[in-house]
């Protein structure tokens, strides 16, 4: 053997020598990084250390961490996953630019386990964040979650509060440094990709709310699958309840989001949507009446946005081909009273909560009403405004009057028969009175009251109310007659209660007064 050859064969055995002890070395710097760096209530284990040297690559295999949670408001928090890898790690940046660059980091089918904490004053305090003292900058190029799965229980570990079945998370450009990291989000990312499937998680003591998959970018969010459904049947909710609770059934096959972004401001979130779509939603809501009533004050809508714990500012939501379908029972009725709204499509515009900007939202809706006539409403009110003002104004077309038969005999023991030819309504109010204008061309409308039993006509009662209610001849030449309308709010009541007695104040003025435009 030449010399040559010798002293090739030499260096080679060193080299392999020197880059398996330089392994060596590694390996026992990272043990004792982790050893000396990761807090006490931090317990991190895995069954495995592989290192690639030449291409900065580093794997923990069978990952597990417990974090008794000192640092977040989860009081444990536990990890498991199949690796933990490190790819494109950087020495040189490490050693002489002080700073930690990764090109990529992968967890591989994480479990994430977090336990809330119990409801103890004490440990508010026990679990404030502490400062994060960072010593580098850290850039991880690439970050991704892999066919994850993630629990939260409460603190007991008996409801868990959300589920999700498989979650996929792609980050791109991610960095912190000793000044990021104290913030309300402790890193910074460009680009990322998230996507779950089979999400749930309680809304309450009463509702669930489940989604099949959410896929989340930079530009837009699609859900599809979305429900929220009360977790008792109708009659078990009877039993539940003290007080008249709405038995509640939404479901959205698709909700679209463009155009969205988030900022945070130390303890503040401000959610920004450009448009909101929401795809043939379903919504049936029940009302048994046999509870007792609830007469606390029901606040509406602009109330509701400014006391949300955060803020908010939605363009437009466009709602497409929707149903509603109200129903309510009253004690020993054989059937339950039901009004229908079908092909609902609805404009949202300016849905914000911000101080800064013009906060008048504006409702454009269009729906069938009972399947027998088209309803239109513009609907308007400012956000900000401390009376809760509004002006509504409203449409019904070509109704035949006999199909809300099944949601008057049920409910208010009357009975309709005639034809609503045209409708017109305007109302402008705040949460204590309204008042507006409204008028009517019909033909042969006429009303019966009936006995309790809900299967007869009080004839007696009925001719006498029918004396009053005018038959359509005496109207102006277009074949209008005129009525006002003046209404105080039923504090514990609904909005929606709200607009209702206000068209049946304008809708018995119409009938029964002279009919003549003031």
């Amino acid at each position: 053997m030449s010399k040559i050859l010798k002293w090739l064969v030499v260096i080679l055995i060193f080299s392999i020598g020197g880059y398996m002890l330089a392994e060596w070395k590694m390996k026992h710097e990272i043990i004792s990084f982790l050893e000396r760096k990761v807090p006490d209530h931090i317990n991190f284990s895995y069954d495995k250390l592989s290192i690639n040297l030449l291409e900065g690559n580093i794997a923990f295999s069978d990952v597990a961490v417990v974090s008794l949670g000192k640092q977040t408001s989860s009081c444990e928090i536990r990890v498991n996953a199949n690796e933990l890898s490190i790819e494109g790690f950087s020495y040189w940046k490490i050693l002489f630019q002080k700073s930690v660059y990764i090109k990529t980091l992968t967890l591989s089918t994480p479990h994430l386990h977090f336990k809330t904490c119990p409801k103890d004053p004490n440990n508010v305090v026990a679990n404030k964040s502490n400062p994060i003292n960072l010593l580098k900058e850290i850039f991880v190029e690439e970050l991704k979650f892999e066919s994850g799965v993630v629990e939260i229980w409460d603190a007991n570990e008996e409801i868990e509060l959300i589920s999700v079945a498989s979650l996929g998370l792609h980050l791109k450009d991610v960095a912190t440094d000793p000044e990021t990291i104290t913030k309300y989000v402790p890193f910074t990312f460009s680009n990322y990709q998230i996507e779950l499937a089979q999400f749930k998680a309680p809304l309450g003591e009463y509702e669930n709310l489940q989604m099949a998959s959410l896929v989340m970018n930079n530009s837009s969010i699609d859900m599809t699958d979305i429900s929220l459904l009360t977790k008792y049947s109708k009659a078990e909710l009877s039993k539940q309840i003290t007080y008249e609770r709405d038995h509640v059934s939404l479901t959205i096959p698709a909700i679209s989001i463009n155009d969205h972004n988030y900022v945070a401001n130390k303890d503040s979130l401000q959610i920004n949507f450009k448009e909101v779509k929401l795809i043939e939603p379903n919504l049936e809501i029940y009302r048994d009446k046999s509870p007792l009533e609830d007469f606390s004050t029901k606040p509406l809508y602009g109330t509701l946005l400014r006391r949300l714990p955060f803020k908010i500012a939605i363009d437009a939501i466009l709602i497409q081909q929707g149903t509603i379908v109200y129903k309510e029972d009253a004690p020993n009725n054989v059937k339950a009273g039901a009004l229908r709204f079908t092909n609902l499509n609805a404009d949202i515009n300016n849905l914000s909560n911000l101080t800064t900007v013009n906060n008048t939202v504006n409702i454009k809706l269009n729906a069938n009403l009972m399947d027998a006539g088209a309803l239109h409403l513009d609907w308007k009110f400012n956000v900000n405004d401390p009376h809760d003002s509004f002006l509504i104004s409203g449409k019904l077309s070509n109704f035949y009057t006999e199909k809300l038969n099944d949601f008057l005999v049920p409910n208010l023991r009357t009975q309709t028969t005639g034809t609503i030819e045209q409708l017109y309504f305007t109302i402008s109010g705040d949460e204590y009175t309204s008042s507006g204008d409204i008028k009517m061309r019909y033909e042969d409308f006429k009303f019966q009251l009936l006995n309790k039993e809900r299967n007869g006509v009080k004839k007696v009662l009925s001719f006498i109310g029918n004396l009053f209610v005018n038959d359509g001849s005496k109207a102006d030449e277009n074949g209008f007659r005129y009525g006002t309308i003046s209404v105080e709010r039923t504090q514990h009541k609904s909005f929606f209660n709200y607009l209702w007695i206000n068209l049946q104040d304008g809708l018995v003025d119409v009938l029964t007064s002279n009919g003549k435009k003031e």
